[in-house]
């Protein structure tokens, strides 16, 4: 079973202006930033999945190492505003990358009461969709680094990557949890995030489980490097190289969601202020494909993820 000519050309055109998208990025941060190692840029979001569609911005994030937090803010601001200039769309400040990250603080709490919404937002974003945009080697590099301490050294080959499987589970709950906050408790547009909720960040949290149930019947360092390499690739990429043909029905009505959110109509329907935008034919169509996205979904675990491996049974514990 292989995708039809309309989603392979929605996933195309994404690709493509994501890719083209980032290209003007680095150059930008390589003019801005010449032979400079003491800083990382990345992004998440649309532009890092390679799902840039109408109305996508850069979420924008820096790390640093060896630096002052007030040298790295002010390159910080300084490049947000080339990116403006160059006619990017910048979301709003207040995000969990708002203000420039030190490498150490994103692995220095995993779990306990320090470990708060923020912390747990900032470090799966950048294991499960992050991507480079200057210094690649340091990038990686603290991708690595920040796996290796969810592997423990005592690891068996027939066991699975537990630890970074609660995380990422732990992370999928929040982001629902927050959603309910966000739309009953701050009266935040429900309609289009409900369907982003639904179809991204579902296949983001799918994706991730997929990535920890290759891990099976690897020694610990091969987990290491089997887990960046996976990774590496962009989410919807990489649930259709782990379960090929399996992953196309899914895949297909993610292409429609790609789809919806490059129509400036349906867009523009999803965003109206509740209940408005629940009660579009957009949301009502893109809500009925979320409910079989996830049929879907759970059919690629099942096939992909049972026993002898243990990834299905672990999700319960």
């Amino acid at each position: 079973m292989t995708l039809s000519s309309a989603a392979q050309s929605m996933f195309d055109k994404a690709r493509e202006q994501s890719e083209t998208g980032l290209s003007e990025m680095r150059q930008l941060a390589s003019d801005a930033f010449p032979g400079d190692d003491s800083i990382i840029i990345g992004v998440n979001g649309s532009y890092a999945r390679r799902e840039v569609t109408q109305g996508s911005d850069v979420d924008l994030f820096f790390l640093f190492d060896r630096s002052e937090l007030s040298d790295v803010a002010e390159k910080q601001s300084m490049f947000r505003e080339r990116l403006k200039s160059a006619g990017f769309d910048m979301p709003a400040k207040g995000g969990v990358f708002d203000a420039p990250l030190s490498v150490s603080a994103l692995s220095q709490t995993i779990g306990g009461q320090e470990d708060n919404n923020k912390q747990i937002t900032r470090r799966m974003l950048l294991l499960l969709e992050g991507e480079w945009v200057h210094n690649e080697a340091d990038f990686h590099e603290t991708r690595t680094r920040l796996l290796s301490q969810y592997v423990p050294k005592d690891i068996r080959a027939d066991q699975i990557c537990l630890f970074l499987l609660n995380d990422i589970i732990r992370y999928w709950r929040t982001i629902c949890v927050d959603f309910e906050h966000k739309v009953q408790k701050e009266n935040k547009d429900r309609a289009i995030r409900l369907i982003k909720l639904r179809f991204s960040r579902m296949m983001l949290f799918v994706a991730g489980v997929l990535a920890v149930s290759e891990t099976f019947e690897l020694e610990r360092d091969q987990k290491i490097e089997k887990l960046e390499t996976l990774l590496s690739v962009p989410a919807y990429e990489r649930v259709h190289q782990i379960v090929e043909a399996r992953a196309v029905p899914a895949l297909e009505l993610y292409s429609e969601f790609l789809s919806g959110l490059d129509d400036e109509a349906v867009r523009s329907a999803l965003s109206q202020p509740s209940p408005a935008g629940e009660n579009t034919e957009a949301f009502a169509t893109l809500r009925d494909k979320a409910q079989r996205f996830r049929s879907c979904l759970i059919d690629v675990l099942d096939a992909r993820c049972s026993d002898p491996n243990p990834t299905v049974n672990a999700l319960l514990l």
